[in-house]
Formats: structure tokens, C-alpha cells, sequence
């Protein structure tokens, strides 16, 4: 009887020092959009910027146009129309057509502004900034988890998220994890904390929606 209560007692105590578990922790870090910057294909100035911060876009929508422009647009309709009569090969209209579009800045997919960099009139050299696109499809969440934790963490791992103002819990999962360790970002936590070495987690939000914005505030719980 003795030795069953020295046994009971001893896994007791190893049970009780066992630390918890990662699915009662809970992460903090911030929402947050993957950005595309937009450029000017060539050198030119600003002619028309028909968006601005906040605003949200369709793939395909022109968003701004250089100087030669409406020069290069008028070019490329005439060739179009002489090619089609046989007076213009296809060369030539290609040729035409690529020279107009190096003259448009037009949005690759559905997202928002979320910087302008630049207004109207001003030049730009070729590649320079125009706007910056957030991809509102592809919303994630940043979290750095303590070298001690993190072995229990694997890629595609679901985890739970609460999104500060948002009503509704989403569902999202492990999409990266780094494989050195850092010191926690100063904006992060306590300043005990801070001075931990931490891994850093990406979390994407699988069904993002209108609901989502970056900046925001979301506690994430790994299931």
C-alpha cells in the first residue's frame, strides 16, 4: 500500500509539472494584407490617378497613365484597324499595343490601396512607385512563439483567431514558421518577454473577408 501512494504520488507531481499544453496558449499579433507596389513600366509623368488610399480595385482595372498615353492608345487603334484591312502586320500592332501599355498602371488583382505614393504631374522615373496594393484575399497574422513552444507547432496546423471588432471567430493555419530564432519585436509583450529568443509564425486567415482589415488587433489559438 505504501509503495502504490509513493507511486500515485510521484506521478502526481510529474503531472503537475508538466508545462501546458500550446492549445492553452493563446498569441497575440496583428492583422495584416500581402502588398504589391505598382510601378511605372517606363519614364514618364503622371498624367491621370483615378484611385486613392482606402479605395478598392478589380484585376484588370486601369488605375493611372503616363504622359504618351493617349498618344500611344491613338497609335495602336489605328494599326488595329489597318491590320484588320490587311495594312499592318501583326508585328507592328504588338509592338503598338506593348508601347501603350507601358503607359498604364493597371491593378493585377481584387485588393485595396493602402498607400499613393505619388499625385498627378509629377515624374517618374522607370520602375518608380505609383500605389500599393493589398491583396485582401491573402490576410495574415504574425506571431513569435518561444523556442520552447514552438517544436509543437507544425505547417498546416489549424488555429483559432479573434479579430478585435470583428463578430464572427475565423479559422486559419500554419504557413510559415522561421527557422532562426529573433528577439521579440519591441512593440510585442512585456520587456521580460521581449528579451526571449522567439520564432516567428505566420498564420493565413483561410476565408478572409470585407471584415478584415490590416492594423487590426487578433489573438490566435493553436488547435
Amino acid at each position: 500500500m505504501r509503495l502504490l501512494i509513493g507511486i500515485f504520488a510521484a506521478l502526481l507531481i510529474a503531472g503537475c509539472s508538466q508545462p501546458k499544453g500550446i492549445t492553452e496558449m493563446t498569441f497575440s499579433g496583428t492583422m495584416e494584407l500581402t502588398e504589391h507596389v505598382l510601378g511605372a513600366k517606363v519614364a514618364g509623368r503622371l498624367t491621370t490617378l483615378s484611385v486613392d488610399e482606402g479605395d478598392h480595385v478589380s484585376k484588370g482595372q486601369l488605375l493611372a497613365t503616363l504622359d504618351r498615353f493617349e498618344q500611344d492608345k491613338k497609335d495602336y487603334e489605328r494599326l488595329r484597324v489597318l491590320y484588320q484591312s490587311g495594312g499592318a502586320d501583326q508585328q507592328s500592332l504588338e509592338h503598338a499595343r506593348l508601347k501603350m501599355e507601358d503607359q498604364e498602371i493597371v491593378s493585377p488583382l481584387d485588393g485595396v490601396v493602402l498607400v499613393k505614393d505619388v499625385e498627378t504631374g509629377e515624374t517618374l522615373p522607370e520602375g518608380g512607385g505609383v500605389v500599393v496594393i493589398g491583396d485582401i484575399k491573402d490576410q495574415w497574422i504574425k506571431v513569435y512563439v518561444s523556442e520552447n513552444l514552438v517544436h509543437q507547432l507544425t505547417l498546416g496546423q489549424p488555429a483559432d483567431i479573434k479579430v478585435d471588432g470583428a463578430l464572427k471567430p475565423y479559422r486559419g493555419r500554419i504557413t510559415f514558421i522561421a527557422a532562426k530564432a529573433e528577439f521579440t519585436p519591441r512593440n510585442v509583450q512585456t520587456p521580460e518577454e521581449r528579451a526571449t529568443q522567439t520564432i516567428a509564425v505566420k498564420i493565413t486567415v483561410d476565408h478572409p473577408d470585407e471584415n478584415l482589415h490590416a492594423g487590426v488587433s487578433a489573438d490566435v489559438k493553436f488547435l
